[in-house]
């Protein structure tokens, strides 16, 4: 028997090991007195026949207890230790370790601090702290979003700490740790290269690209997910503050606009919009959009959103288990902007005005009637931080105002490939579509965040944001109309010809779209911290409305039921099958400047209303866990959580309902005439010249607004035309009531196994139950019998108030459906250098239906016994997502990365034809009906796979002026294997970014390669370059001057059309759709306070 005294690092601690030759058996006999630990913990041992280890220092100053007689061992050790702090950590049969419980008291401590950014006042968050601990041990962590760090647990003595945030000089330094207290450690980070200009409570005007790509780059080196993190510099300043334009130029990003060729759907690795999640501080928000109805009621809608309240956003390609599951593209979180990541008060104001070249053009143009006022568009923001109690209260509050005009310019044209006697030639245009669209778009976006730190751990928080948006869009169109395949044209129908008068006309239309969006969005949460654990929570309500209403907001009909026309025949001439410079001139008729030429049914219809409305509606509330586990060899972050949430979705269009007859004493021809508009259609950027027989470019257009106000000032010269089948497409057919509870658990680890390897694991359930309130309709034979007409082709009553009968006798039901998943997720983060880190992760996730299948009304058709109807119940498609990323980080500011990925989608939608047993009807009126729904298909999945390339990089090192240039780009290849609309196979962006001195610009550009338009038609939108610039120039160190301009190369999108075989020959590709939008600029003022 031996015993062994082994001094440990720098004398900390004693270990006492006795040995001997194990027994079999387990009991032994025992003699050992009551004595001091360091002697009787080694005697017990040699008599046991067992190793024993335990820390010399645990051992000072504990006595044992005496153990007589003959025991089993592990009775007479528990009794040998009975009343001291020793516990044992670990037996394995041979070996068993003790340990002290006062040990962490006595020996450990902890460290805490901040890390700031003196000139700027911001907190450094995301910035990495390193520490080796006295025994050779290395720590590693990321400092939170307030600055903060803290690491426990350390052994008392001496550690050196290194703090290193990329573009910023790093510090290193050795600090005492105490044993049993907590040590203050803060940091003061300065630019590399840059002399520090300013201390104490002055405020330098920052928010360079270089200082924004290095938070977006330490936000996404924290991050254990594959993400692209930007804060709201990396871009420069962006016109009107759309969301979208920001983000439209990171990797794997693709966009979809309107009209104005804003942004207002974001595309994610290919996927449609539907399969990408937007969070505003983690928690979903609403964001309704009565455009397309229920058809689009997955798609969040950045129309309504301000960048104002925004400080960073967050692009998650994969995702882990606390976050929902229904995002197979990824998640784009954005954070709002807080007082406690920055030191003081703070008030920034901007001033702007935005145009649009447009707005230059002297002419009559504008969404109403008359001339859009002035060439300037006032824009404001003022934004308000700072703390108060000594640091415990955090205030921001911000507002703005941004107001812009656009004219889009567009034509394409209905075409026929089937020759006729009149026309055998295999390409006929059936008519010239030449529209235009003037449009005003307002937004304004407040936001107030209270951080109130009620103790040094619990921090109570308040998120509200509001935001409203209108737009007001004149949309007014001619469509030259040839009678190419029914009468014949002189000349290539497709190209250069002249009609024949006798069925050639031009038809003058006109619609009025005034949309207003709301949105209300509050998340009260609170956080505490503790040394061990962090408990998280938060309760959210988000709800968006959209309405459209011009005869409300702006005193305009919507439409004529029918376009007023005028005949005459014409020439037309362009300069191949994939230009737009069309040349139309009219010969023969009356002419078509002159209201006298155009004619109409024998009454006039009005369509009142616009009618489209939405309304979403989401709250709940949720409950965060995250804890380290007690296992020194082996660190792991627990986190566990569960989540609530209700969605209400309701939607409609009424405006079938909305049609009136002017009954008064005009004829039709003087009703157009006395409702002329004065405004202008102008075609010069698509190179369109337009003349009628006089030589007059101005043909004669219907004013909506003066039709608008006589029919708001003489109600009674004009009838209501309700209809049986108005009716029910109004109040019935697109009407949608639906709602979502979704329920939430999951549980997830990450493990440092190395200082450089990092793992997690974790595990989702979700719980969906669904309600969809429908018409109880009663059956046609239940309408016969009660003496209404039925339609026997729809099953429908013929009359008003057999539909009323038919639908709204009795009351609306609810159709329910659920279903639930397990959603596995794991993401391994390995950095070889600390500049270099390698990722995988893999993610299962799952795209919920669109409303408009999961809620309606039955449409029954007793002619052919069928019946469709939405399908509450239907499950989502399921998504195996996986991702890899190698990246390599560069000093100051930069990276490049290559990243690969795929989404393995199962479960497509697809409508389908079953029993009505099969379909679970269990009634007896549509028993033998067969039943038409949608479904999931069954079968082989479908794979989305990628790759995206990433660069930032800072050249700093070139010579005088040139080293205030940043280049930024990327590159993604997207290949489905199913054809997906409206993404692009290839998209390239550049950037190049400069700061010197005073001067700062940013151009962006992002190259957008064929993408497919219509899968059904095999259209494809050509290739497109969009080009952003923006710069600054600082008049002192609180104010600027800054200006942004949009689609520099004024940049056309053409949708043109596959080639086809035709029975008169093969057609080559052609043009179907040609638009322009111009350019616009904002220039303005900004300054700090």
């Amino acid at each position: 028997m031996t015993i062994r005294a082994a001094v440990l690092t720098g004398g900390v601690a004693l270990a006492v090991l006795a040995t001997a030759t194990p027994a079999q058996a387990q009991t032994r006999s025992f003699n050992v007195s009551e004595q001091p630990a360091v002697s009787g913990i080694p005697e017990f041992a040699r008599q046991a026949q067992i190793q024993i280890i335990a820390p010399a220092g645990d051992l000072q100053g504990v006595h044992t207890k005496a153990v007589i007689g003959s025991l089993d061992i592990r009775v007479a050790l528990r009794r040998l230790l009975e009343g001291t702090p020793l516990r044992i950590v670990s037996d394995n049969g041979k070996l068993i370790m003790l340990q002290s419980t006062l040990r962490a008291v006595r020996e450990k401590g902890s460290i805490t601090g901040q890390v700031l950014n003196p000139v700027t006042g911001n907190y450094m968050r995301d910035a990495i702290i390193r520490l080796t601990t006295a025994d050779g041990d290395r720590h590693v962590t990321t400092v939170d979003n307030e600055g903060a760090y803290r690491i426990a647990d350390l052994p008392a003595g001496t550690a050196q700490i290194t703090v290193s945030y990329t573009g910023y000089e790093e510090i290193s330094q050795t600090v005492e740790i105490t044993a049993g207290g907590t040590t203050t450690l803060n940091f003061d980070l300065q630019q590399t290269g840059v002399t520090q200009a300013s201390s104490g409570n002055d405020i330098v005007v920052t928010g360079t690209v270089r200082e924004g790509d290095a938070r977006a780059i330490m936000s996404q080196r924290k991050s254990m997910n594959i993400t692209n993190s930007l804060s709201s510099e990396s871009f420069g300043d962006i016109a009107e503050g759309n969301v979208g334009e920001f983000i439209k130029f990171m990797p794997g990003v693709d966009t979809a606009g309107e009209g104005d060729d804003t942004v207002r759907y974001v595309r994610l690795r290919g996927l449609p919009s539907e399969y990408t999640a937007i969070t505003v501080n983690g928690v979903r928000m609403a964001a309704a959009d009565a455009n397309d109805g229920s058809t689009t009621s997955r798609s969040f809608s950045f129309e309504q959103v301000s960048l104002s309240s925004v400080d960073s956003i967050e692009i998650s390609k994969t995702i882990s288990a606390d976050v929902d599951a229904n995002a197979p593209a990824g998640t784009i979180n954005l954070r709002t902007k807080r007082a406690f990541d920055r030191k003081g008060r703070r008030i920034n104001v901007q001033l702007s005005g935005y145009t649009h070249d447009d707005m230059w053009r002297d002419r009559v143009t504008g969404p109403g009637e008359g001339k859009h006022e002035g060439r300037f568009r006032p824009n404001g923001q003022l934004e308000y931080s700072d703390v108060f109690f000594g640091n415990r209260l955090g205030v921001v509050a911000s507002i703005s105002q941004s107001k812009t005009y656009t004219e889009m310019e567009q034509v394409y044209y209905p075409r026929s490939y089937v020759p006729t006697a009149a026309s055998p030639e295999p390409l006929a245009l059936t008519s010239i579509y030449t529209h235009m669209r003037a449009q005003e778009v307002s937004r304004f976006a407040s936001s107030l965040t209270l951080d109130f730190r009620a103790t040094d751990a619990l921090t109570l928080s308040l998120a509200g944001i509001y935001n409203r948006s209108y737009l007001w869009s004149g949309q007014r169109a001619y469509s030259f109309i040839t009678g190419a395949r029914a009468a014949g044209v002189i000349g290539d129908p497709a190209v250069d010809f002249t009609t024949k008068s006798s069925t050639a006309s031009v038809e003058a239309v006109s619609n009025a779209i005034s949309k207003r969006g709301k949105g209300v969005t509050l998340l009260p949460s609170f956080e505490y911290k503790h040394e061990r654990f962090t408990l998280d929570g938060n309760f959210s309500y988000s709800n968006s409305t959209s309405n459209y209403d011009p005869l409300g907001n702006e005193g305009a009909i919507f439409s004529l039921a029918t376009s007023p026309s005028a005949r005459g025949s014409f020439s037309v001439h362009r300069s191949g099958l994939d230009t737009q410079d069309w040349t139309i001139t009219q010969l023969t008729g009356a002419d078509w400047s002159d209201p006298a030429s155009y004619t109409s049914p024998t009454s006039i219809v009005l369509n009142t209303q616009d009618g489209r409305w939405a309304r979403t509606e989401l709250w709940g509330g949720g409950l965060n866990l995250s804890f380290h586990s007690p296992f020194e060899a082996l660190p792991i972050l627990f986190k566990t959580g569960v989540k609530f949430q209700r969605a209400i979705y309701d939607f409609a269009n009424e405006r079938a309902a909305s049609q009136y007859r002017y009954t008064g004493p005009l004829s039709p021809a003087a009703f157009l005439a006395l409702n002329q508009s004065a405004n202008e259609l102008s075609f010069d950027q698509l190179d369109i010249d337009i003349a009628s027989l006089s030589g007059s470019s101005r043909l004669y257009m219907p004013s909506n607004q003066k039709i608008g106000q006589m029919f708001l000032s003489n109600p009674d010269l004009f009838e209501h035309t309700l209809t049986a089948a108005n009716y029910y497409t109004a109040y019935i057919a697109n009407r949608r009531h639906f709602e979502e509870d979704t329920n939430a658990a999951y549980v997830m680890g990450t493990a440092d196994i190395t200082a450089r390897l990092k793992v997690r694991a974790g595990l989702r359930w979700e719980q969906t139950r669904t309600r969809s309130r429908e018409f109880d309709a009663l059956s046609a034979d239940a309408v016969r019998a009660a003496g209404y007409a039925v339609t026997a082709s729809t099953g429908r009553a013929s009359t008003l108030e057999g539909i009323k009968y038919q639908y709204e006798s009795n009351p609306l039901i609810d159709r329910k459906g659920s279903y639930d998943y397990f959603f596995p997720s794991a993401s391994l983060k390995f950095s070889p250098t600390d500049s270099l880190d390698i990722q995988l992760g893999y993610s299962r996730t799952i795209r919920r239906p669109e409303v408009n299948i999961l809620a309606g009304v039955w449409s029954v058709n007793d002619a052919t016994l069928t019946v469709t109807a939405p399908n509450p119940g239907l499950k989502p498609e399921v998504s195996d997502n996986f991702s890899a990323r190698i990246v390599k980080y560069f000093e100051p500011v930069g990276l490049v990365a290559v990243n690969y990925f795929q989404n393995r989608v199962k479960g497509l939608f697809q409508t389908e034809e079953m029993t009505a047993e099969e379909f679970g009807y269990t009634g007896t009126d549509y028993a033998g009906y067969i039943f038409r729904t949608t479904r999931t298909v069954s079968g082989d999945a479908i794979n989305i796979r990628g790759l995206e390339l990433e660069l930032n990089h800072s050249l700093d090192y070139l010579p005088g002026l040139l080293s205030g240039l940043t280049v930024r780009g990327s590159y993604t290849y997207t290949a489905p294997e199913v054809p997906i609309a409206l993404s692009a196979r290839h998209l390239i962006s550049a950037s190049l970014a400069y700061k010197k001195g005073p001067i700062a610009f940013n151009l962006n550009s992002l190259w957008t390669g064929r993408k497919l338009n219509s899968a059904a038609s095999g259209s494809y939108i050509r290739p497109r370059t969009d080009m952003n610039f923006s710069g600054s120039y600082s008049l002192s160190p609180r104010v600027r001057l800054f200006m942004s301009m949009r689609n520099l190369l004024n940049e056309k999108t053409l949708i043109m059309l596959p080639g086809v075989d035709t029975p008169a020959g093969p057609v080559g590709d052609h043009a179907g759709d040609y638009r322009a939008y111009g350019r616009s600029a904002t220039f303005g003022v900004r300054a700090t306070f």
